[in-house]
C-alpha cells in the first residue's frame, strides 16, 4: 500500500501538519500529513495550504494496519 495515491479528508490542522481520514480496503484510517509533506515550498502555516473538510490527493508513506494509522504526503502525490 505504500506509495499508493489515495483521497484524504482533512479533519484538523495543527502546528506540525494536518490530520485526516482515509479509506483503505473499506476501512477508516486516521492519517497525518506532516507540515514538511504538504508542499514543495516552505510551509510556515498549514492553514495556508489546506482547510478542514477539504479532500486532497495524498501518497501513503507508511501504514500501520494494527493501529489503523497512516503517514501521508500531499507533495509526493503531485
Amino acid at each position: 500500500m505504500e506509495n499508493t495515491i489515495v483521497k484524504a479528508t482533512i479533519t484538523d490542522i495543527v502546528d506540525f501538519g494536518a490530520f485526516c481520514t482515509v479509506e483503505i480496503n473499506d476501512e477508516q484510517y486516521k492519517g497525518l500529513i506532516h507540515i514538511s509533506e504538504i508542499a514543495d515550498q516552505f510551509v510556515r502555516d498549514a492553514k495556508e495550504f489546506v482547510t478542514s473538510g477539504e479532500e486532497v490527493d495524498a501518497m501513503i508513506l507508511e501504514i500501520n494496519h494494527d493501529k489503523k494509522q497512516v503517514k501521508l504526503s500531499i507533495k509526493r502525490a503531485k
